[in-house]
């Protein structure tokens, strides 16, 4: 009779009062015992799962190639290279015009590229040009700003000149008029 989880967890045994074994001590271990025989139960039947479902997926497999064994024609060298001969023309013109098709459309794209970058070279050109032509009226006009303002600060500083020479000539004139000092 094979034991059981349920025959380990509910095994009992009987008790001494001298030199017997600690009761806790041993339903501990009981108790270790039974969760390890439990996974190795649930184990067990994983793999007899797994096994059984193996063996299922061999026998369809086998059942698959008896069928196509079934379904070949007999070997007939001449047509079987014939067949070859026009699969690889097939397969070499299919690749050609793959071939064609890619480099056309590479060249498309390049040609696109290129359109788009000098679009772009031209738009950032033209507004270059506009900044400097703007950043050079800007400069035109404040130079300007600053030329009458400087010719008239020099005709301001030329007329005080004036002045101030014509104020210290009449100051002198005065000094040296001894009769109007005191």
């Amino acid at each position: 009779m094979a034991i059981s989880v349920r025959d380990i967890q509910e095994k009992e045994f009987a008790t001494q009062a001298k030199n017997g074994y600690n009761v806790e001590e041993v339903d501990d271990f009981l108790d270790e015992i039974a969760e390890q025989l439990s996974a190795l139960v649930r184990e067990n039947l994983e793999l007899k799962k797994q096994a059984a479902d193996l063996e299922a997926e061999v026998d369809a497999a086998k059942q698959a190639a008896e069928d196509a064994a079934k379904k070949t024609p007999e070997y007939n060298e001449k047509v079987y290279f014939d067949n070859l001969q026009k699969s690889m023309r097939e397969a070499m013109i299919g690749a050609q015009r793959i071939a064609d098709e890619t480099k056309a459309e590479a060249e498309a794209q390049a040609a696109q590229t290129k359109a788009e970058a000098e679009d772009l070279a031209n738009a950032t050109l033209n507004k270059a040009q506009a900044d400097a032509e703007k950043l050079t009226a800007q400069a035109q006009a404040k130079l300007e700003a600053l030329t009458e303002q400087y010719e008239t600060m020099k005709a301001a500083a030329k007329a005080f000149k004036a002045d101030f020479s014509s104020m210290i000539e009449s100051q002198s004139a005065l000094l040296r008029d001894k009769t109007n000092l005191f």
